[in-house]
């Protein structure tokens, strides 16, 4: 076990509950300040959340300004002003802000910085949904609803056991360094599709070529919401399963991961209860244990409850793709043998 890890769990929910430790219900008489964090609000939706030690800075940062590019409303909400009307001029707004924090060392976490873009969503009006772009470092400042994609790789032995690539994380990464990960894993960019994520992802972490890794499957999602020290994080992660020939070996490419593991189910189960993972890929991999029926409703006493904590229901504006019209939907053909009465 990781020496940073001290805590055991003593069941898989309390594996979820690490992850997925944003209130459910707020409660204004608890001090803790997740309790009173307030919405940041684009037309009449919730895009984020901002916890009250974030507004010193924002309202300074805003009064200095002219003209403000914020409506901030103390214990109530954050909004654009109404000039900032458009989309090239919330990016402006936004990127302006965190540039100017990170200049001047406002927040820790834009230490980080690592020139990723990623979507907020909550326009309608555009095809995609997209109202304004952040970069990735600044999301948790804002609880910017984010979206990655992660792939559990596997392979199936002779006798029809499962066993499960699991990688580690190297342990130079600013983030949860020498934690136990997904075989691969990004978040997904402006502009970015989920399959595309999971083939670039595979070349750049573990040197899966794109023929083998073109045969991922979208299985599902997970999604929370957590707390970190440098503010909030609700995520959703699309799930993508990838069964790799048993003679294949992930190989570390890019620096982001340490070594590869081929471990049984067993193995995995005792280091998920270790919290020895990462807690969201901790339930990227439950996810995948009760697909697999290795977690099951007869052998786990929480299996309904561990369904409902994997796919928490966010307040904030999802992706949208253009839906299939009549005159684009493809025919349905219907097969039978059955005979006409």
């Amino acid at each position: 076990m990781m020496q940073q890890q001290q805590q055991r769990f003593d069941s898989f929910l309390e594996v979820i509950t690490h992850a997925d430790k944003f209130p459910h219900e707020f409660d204004p008489k608890n001090p803790d300040e997740v309790h009173h964090a307030i919405p940041f609000r684009f037309n009449s939706q919730i895009v984020g959340r901002v916890l009250p030690s974030t507004l010193p800075p924002l309202i300074e940062y805003n009064a200095a300004q002219t003209p403000k590019p914020f409506e901030i409303v103390e214990g109530e909400y954050i909004s654009f002003a109404t000039w900032v009307d458009s989309f090239d001029k919330r990016n402006q707004v936004i990127e302006d802000l965190l540039n100017t924090w990170r200049e001047n060392n406002v927040f820790k976490v834009l230490k980080g910085w690592r020139n990723e873009i990623f979507p907020v969503y909550g326009d309608a009006s555009q095809k995609d949904n997209v109202a304004f772009v952040i970069e990735r470092a600044g999301t948790p400042l804002f609880g910017i609803s984010q979206f990655g994609a992660h792939l559990n790789c596997y392979v199936r032995e002779a006798d029809g056991s499962i066993k499960i690539w699991v990688a580690r994380r190297s342990r130079t990464k600013q983030t949860w360094p020498g934690l136990l990960d997904n075989c691969v894993a990004g978040g997904i960019t402006y502009q970015a599709n989920t399959k595309d994520t999971i083939v670039r992802e595979c070349d750049e972490e573990a040197s899966i070529p794109p023929e083998i890794s073109q045969q991922a499957r979208n299985v599902g999602a997970v999604s929370y919401f957590t707390t970190t020290e440098h503010g909030l994080v609700p995520e959703t992660q699309y799930t993508f399963d990838l069964e790799l020939p048993r003679d294949f070996v992930p190989t570390p490419r890019d620096g982001e991961v340490e070594c590869f593991y081929l471990w049984s189910v067993e193995k995995v189960r005792e280091t998920l209860l270790n919290n020895e993972w990462k807690p969201n890929c901790a339930l990227v991999t439950i996810d995948f244990l009760m697909r697999h029926s290795v977690i099951t409703a007869d052998t786990e006493p929480d299996y309904i409850d561990l369904t409902y904590r994997l796919h928490r229901k966010l307040e904030f504006p999802t992706p949208h793709k253009n839906k299939i019209t009549s005159a684009t939907r493809a025919p349905l053909v219907v097969t039978s043998n059955c005979q006409q009465q």
